[in-house]
């Protein structure tokens, strides 16, 4: 995503130039996706052969096909253009998180429906899969699904407890941890780190004052060779507050009688 935020910090041609060029895969595919919308013509992506075997080409289209094609590229080109950027900051609304990740994965589902309606179109016929029935299909879905969303979360928690060990080696005190599954603001660093997760971290300091922050927990064989080391990197990280009155004096005295 284009960060404007560093553009207007840097007001430099170079800056500018970095972000559209990182940007204009993205760009390029909302354009042609609006084009062929416009024209009705266009090239789809779309399989030549048996619904299962085949192998998928770029088929020249027009017409109704071209218009499905073309929000096919658009819903692609939204999600990768909402896949990336900074942590949001504090002062955002729910509302505005909220329709941002509706249309990231919304871009996601609808690009996938028009590539299955497409070709249907233009090959007439439907994607069961050799034949099997629905109710099949969809338990197994279902089945499949569950179980990587199982390890997903048990390795999120496994990871969970690096950032507590992290912030505990530092004094400081974990108030809540939350895992961001497929969060945007963690997919520029899947081409640079191990399997990171992220998490969003609420946590208070030595002096008593509430942080919010954002970081991942990711795996380093160069620095360390063995399998279980884990390294957490921060983001961002806020002050919001001091805890109420009766806390701080309950740990000062604390402090006093230790």
């Amino acid at each position: 995503m284009i960060d404007i935020e560093q553009i207007r910090r840097e007001r430099t041609w170079k800056g500018i130039s970095v972000q559209l060029l990182f940007n204009a895969p993205q760009i390029l595919l909302l354009l042609y996706g609006l084009k062929c919308i416009a024209t009705l013509h266009g090239e789809a992506v779309l399989t030549v052969g048996r619904a299962v075997r085949g192998s998928a080409h770029f088929v020249p289209v027009s017409g109704t096909v071209a218009a499905i094609a073309g929000w096919q590229y658009v819903g692609l080109g939204l999600f990768l253009y909402l896949s990336d950027g900074r942590p949001p900051g504090e002062n955002r609304v729910w509302l505005w998180r909220l329709g941002r990740g509706l249309l990231r994965w919304g871009g996601l589902a609808g690009a996938m429906c028009c590539f299955v309606e497409a070709d249907k179109l233009l090959n007439g016929r439907q994607w069961n899969l050799a034949g099997f029935p629905p109710w099949l299909l969809i338990k197994i879905a279902v089945f499949i699904a569950g179980m990587i969303a199982s390890l997903f979360f048990l390795l999120a928690m496994f990871q969970r407890e690096q950032v507590k060990r992290d912030l505990e080696d530092r004094g400081f005190k974990p108030l809540h941890i939350w895992w961001r599954p497929a969060a945007y603001w963690m997919c520029r660093f899947f081409w640079n780190y191990w399997w990171p997760t992220g998490f969003r971290v609420v946590y208070s300091d030595d002096e008593g004052f509430v942080h919010k922050a954002h970081c991942f927990v990711f795996r380093s064989f160069l620095r360390d060779w063995r399998w279980g080391n884990r390294r957490v990197r921060w983001l961002t990280d806020r002050v919001i507050g001091a805890h109420p009155p009766g806390q701080a004096i309950l740990k000062s005295q604390n402090g006093v009688n230790s």
